[in-house]
């Protein structure tokens, strides 16, 4: 299971995200009304172009060229689309940059999966969070029921107010949908924004990704 880490920010809380060994990404907000973005933190962007684990921007609704600067400029691996990012946008960034796509869909009452039609092939992952009022997370949790009915393959990471209690209701959702392949993690780590609490995401990692990993076997095998 891939275990992003979202909302990361300050220098030396990175060094000690890099500590533990479960976290395979880690998501850094490029959106100035964050109060998680980055630049606010006051590191140069080559300090957290050195950071070794594979780094995931986050932008709502930029400019591709923008986008592309800050891919160089911090040695991002992943770029995660927020907003309402057209098509076009993402077929452009597939033609000009090798970094993978993730975009951003947000579960409300309303939903339909129709939404993601259009961008099933330009992307490498979907990431479903909580519908809200503007574009940043809600803390709060969807029905996760409704991935059931996904219909499509490509892969997907789940988010939306996931907290330390959720590693079993996480684990059945794994088990139980096959394009599953992560989640997304953040407010309810976090000791302010732009800053987690270590023990309690190395207590949380843990406690998942043994389970993970038996899971994702029965997930191969049920494929084949």
């Amino acid at each position: 299971m891939i275990i992003k880490v979202c909302g990361m920010a300050e220098p030396d809380n990175i060094s000690g995200l890099l500590g533990i060994a479960e976290v395979n990404w880690m998501g850094m907000i490029f959106y100035p009304p964050s109060g998680r973005y980055v630049p606010k933190f006051g590191q140069d962007a080559a300090g957290y172009k050195r950071v070794s684990l594979p780094k995931v921007g986050v932008f709502v609704n930029e400019s591709t060229e923008e986008i592309l600067r800050v891919v160089k400029d911090y040695g991002l691996s992943l770029v995660q689309l927020h907003g309402d990012e057209a098509p076009s946008q993402l077929q452009a960034l597939r033609e000009r940059t090798k970094v993978k796509v993730i975009k951003v869909f947000r579960v409300g009452a309303d939903w339909n999966w129709k939404s993601l039609e259009a961008y099933k092939d330009l992307v490498d992952y979907f990431l479903f969070d909580t519908d809200g009022p503007s574009y940043g997370g809600t803390g709060h949790q969807f029905n996760w029921e409704i991935l059931e009915s996904y219909p499509y393959e490509t892969p997907f990471l789940l988010s939306g107010g996931i907290a330390p209690k959720d590693v079993e209701n996480l684990l059945a959702c794994y088990k139980a949908y096959p394009a599953m392949v992560g989640i997304d993690i953040n407010s309810k780590f976090e000791i302010s924004k732009g800053v987690k609490d270590l023990e309690k995401i190395k207590t949380f990692t843990a406690a998942i990704s043994d389970k993970a990993a038996t899971a994702k076997k029965k997930k191969t095998n049920d494929k084949d």
